[in-house]
Parts: C-alpha cells; structure tokens; sequence
C-alpha cells in the first residue's frame, strides 16, 4: 500500500464495544443526535437547505422535543445550521472564499457507497469557493471515458475521479494515458496500481479486513468462513486482511470455507451456510453487506441464532444497520475520503510542482447485533 506520511492518514481505531442496556443519559442523548444532524449536514440529507421540523425530528429519532433543541443549538453555537424566526433551521452556507475552481467529479454510482464520498467533496470545495461538476457512469467505461473528456473540454481545472474497474483490473483505459490534461486525483482507486504517479486517496480495506477477523478471534472463533462478490479493486484486499489476520493468530490463513460469486442469490447463502456448518464454522466475514444479510436470513431460516450459533460480519455500512439482526460491519469513511480528495486536486491546481500524495484511511467495526462470543 502506496501512502504518504501526511498527519491526515487515519490510523486503526479501536473497535466500540456494544453500548450497555438501559437509557442513555439526557447528555448523551443530546450528543449522539448532535452527531447524527451533523452526518446528514454533511452528507447533503437535505438538500433544500432547511431541516425537518423539532417535532418531526423528535418522532424520526425517538427522542423528546427538548433533546431536539439542545443538539440544534450545538449545532448553531458550531455555525453548521442557523435559525430563522417563523421560518424553521437551515444549512448555514459556507463562505465563498479562495480559488473558485471547477472541478469535475466522476463517480460510477450516485445510490451506493458513493454518496456520502460526494457529500464530502461538495463540502468541503463549497468552503473554499469551488463549484463541483458531477458526472455519474453507472459502472459503464465508455460512459466514464466520456464524461472524463468531456469536463476537461469545457474548462474543468481538475478532476476527482473513480475509475470503474473491470476483471483485468489495472488494465484501465486511464493507464494509456497516465497524465491527463488536467489534475487528478482518483478516490478508492490506487491500491491496486502500485506503479501509478497519480495522487489518490483511499480506504486501506486489507486492513479493515483484518481488523474485523480480529474482532472475531477476541470473541474466540477460530473457524471463520468467507463470503465475497467479486469485485476486482476491494476483494482482493479483503480476502487478504482476512488471511492475514487468521495468520497473525497462529491459524491457517485460509477460511474454513470461501465462496465467491458475482452475484449472491438466497439459495446461494443457503449452499454457503450448508458449507459453514459441514466444517464446524462459528463465524463468517461477508463482502459486503447485502451478502451478509442474505446469510444473516438463511441462518434464521434454519432456527440457528445469530450470534447465538453463527457471528456474521458485512462490510461498507451502506444497509447494516437495516439487516433483521443489525450487522456489525466494516464501515469506510467515506466523507472523510471525500472531502481529502477535495483538499489535494485544490493543492495540486495550486501548486502543480509539490509533492505528489498517495494516502489510505483504515475503515473502522462499527460493532452491532450481529457478533457474540463464539458457542462452545
């Protein structure tokens, strides 16, 4: 992994252990909301500008209507939302200083994963008085390849890009042209291009792989499955987080059992679980979350308890938390990534001689329902 000392590269956390029962106290109640109102403000939730009403936020969240005013008025002691007499709380609009750049930003999905990446990118340029220029490809090359020459021709002054990757993975149309016209960074690309002179930022997914299994051999599984759809750029590193963490632990780094498909279908989490349970398996790591829910189900289905009988671990926190069981997962920090994409194509426009960068992030567990110590 290409990476650069820069202060800003995240270092493993330690995993949350699972709160304790019973109700918070009216403090934390009024933090975890702060926390939750700055997500959406971040991620663009409304994008009207103006947030839902006290009471309707009161009823969206479970909470009283004071709690409600107390994490707004954090919010408006921050600057991040104002409060407009008879007319409700809106977005604050960041101040329009500095360079006024174009950028075009190229991502292959605007429904999953990439959401929340764009989110942080339009902020964080918003704040210093740049204009982003949004272009989706829905995972088509000539699309991506298109939309890429496009902004350049219409005077983009750098791009944020996330190139789709095929089966043959490095071997992208970008590579027969290193340098584009214009800078550019890629986002959750790089990794995988160990040659490349191009700035990226990216999740270092190996090691929140690792991590995960580490969660699982402290909760005492030692037999550990593996469930994947493929994907050229993030399995692989998965797959080897995994093994290396499963070595780490004096085990063979091979799961138990490992199955990987393009697409996983119910009956193919049945056949993966009929195989978990033949080898005695006590856990299974899932990429990513849709295929550990479907596992998560096909589990219930046979009466096994979920993490009585079977620890079941996703990945990306795009629908963990919407699973039957809610997933402990391996949660990228995508609006972190983001809005760092947004920082170097600003400093690489600006100063196009300094050093280039080549930066990962290390996911963080978010640590749910859906992991237990392992049955004896």
């Amino acid at each position: 992994m290409n990476a650069s000392s820069h202060p800003s590269v995240a270092a493993a956390p330690t995993a949350a252990a699972p709160p304790a029962a019973g109700p918070a106290p009216r403090g934390q109640k009024t933090r975890h909301l702060a926390d939750e109102l700055r997500r959406a403000v971040a991620e663009l939730r409304w994008p009207a500008g103006r947030l839902p009403t006290e009471q309707q936020l009161a009823r969206d969240q479970g909470v009283s209507v004071n709690t409600v005013r107390r994490a707004v008025d954090l919010l408006v002691q921050e600057g991040l939302v104002y409060r407009r007499q008879g007319s409700g709380t809106y977005v604050a609009t960041p101040p329009a200083v500095g360079t006024g750049y174009a950028v075009g930003v190229v991502v292959p999905s605007l429904t999953y994963y990439y959401p929340r990446t764009v989110a942080g990118i339009e902020r964080e340029l918003s704040r210093h008085g740049c204009r982003m220029l949004l272009r989706c490809t829905e995972w088509d090359f000539a699309l991506e390849r298109e939309a890429v020459e496009e902004l350049i021709r219409s005077g983009t002054d750098g791009l944020i890009l996330v190139p789709t990757l095929g089966d043959d993975g490095p071997g992208h149309w970008l590579g027969e042209a290193e340098e584009l016209a214009v800078p550019t960074v890629l986002v959750e690309r790089g990794a995988e291009l160990p040659a490349t002179s191009h700035e990226f930022v990216c999740s270092h997914h190996a090691a929140g792989a690792r991590t995960a299994a580490e969660h699982l051999l402290g909760l005492g599984h030692t037999r550990i499955g593996y469930a994947e759809r493929i994907s050229p750029h993030t399995a692989p590193q998965v797959r080897s987080g995994l093994s290396a963490g499963l070595r780490r632990a004096g085990l063979d780094p091979a799961p138990v059992v490992s199955t990987s498909l393009p697409r996983w279908t119910p009956e193919d989490a049945d056949r993966f679980l009929d195989a978990l349970l033949r080898r005695g398996a006590t856990a299974a790591l899932c990429f990513a979350d849709r295929e550990a829910s479907l596992l998560v189900t096909a589990a219930r289905r046979r009466g096994l308890g979920v993490p009585g009988d079977l620890s079941v671990i996703g990945y990306d926190d795009e629908v963990a938390d919407l699973c039957e069981v809610p997933l402990t997962t391996v949660a990228p920090a995508k609006t972190d990534i983001g809005r760092r994409a947004a920082d170097l194509i600003r400093n690489r426009i600006a100063d196009p001689a300094s050093p280039r960068r080549q930066e990962a992030f290390v996911p963080r567990l978010v640590v749910r329902d859906s992991t237990g110590p392992a049955p004896s």
